[in-house]
């Protein structure tokens, strides 16, 4: 294996597993925190969009990695993870960022089901953030289905 993660252990006596899918997995986030492309373009989508699911769990002001993880719920096209990713969103900027709210939503409408894109729509259009209680909290990582507004 060639690559930086492995030269810097490859003196150490490691577990086996560490040839395989679990130092891949430490490689590509390794790779993805160290870039600075907002969008990921490798194999391992999947890996990262947990790890960002974590990282919004632990740090929700953290608006790069909320980002990260919106584009990357569509590189998965995985629709409740999308929903759970501009929920949280638009929780923490209540209100702000008007212009990256509308931009992700619509990069992102074409996998939202057409009820959850309209209310995304009208949260937009009036800034009435209340109206993310209609939504399905299942992806949320920053309410875990008890959000409150105050």
């Amino acid at each position: 294996m060639n690559s930086p993660i492995w030269a810097a252990v490859s003196g150490w006596e490691l577990n086996a597993e560490l040839e395989g899918l679990n130092a891949l997995n430490i490689e590509t986030l390794f790779t993805a925190l160290e870039g600075k492309e907002l969008i990921y373009d490798g194999p391992h989508k999947s890996v990262l969009l947990h790890h960002f699911s974590r990282l919004v769990a632990s740090r929700p002001t953290n608006l790069r990695s909320q980002v990260q993880r919106v584009y990357l719920s569509i590189l998965c096209h995985d629709e409740a993870e999308l929903t759970g990713a501009l929920f949280d969103l638009y929780l923490t900027l209540d209100g702000r960022g008007l212009a990256l709210r509308k931009r992700l939503l619509e990069q992102g409408a074409g996998m939202l089901r057409e009820e959850e894109l309209e209310l995304f729509k009208a949260i937009l259009s009036d800034g009435d953030n209340s109206r993310l209680l209609q939504l399905s909290k299942q992806k949320s990582v920053l309410c875990n289905g008890n959000f409150s507004l105050h």
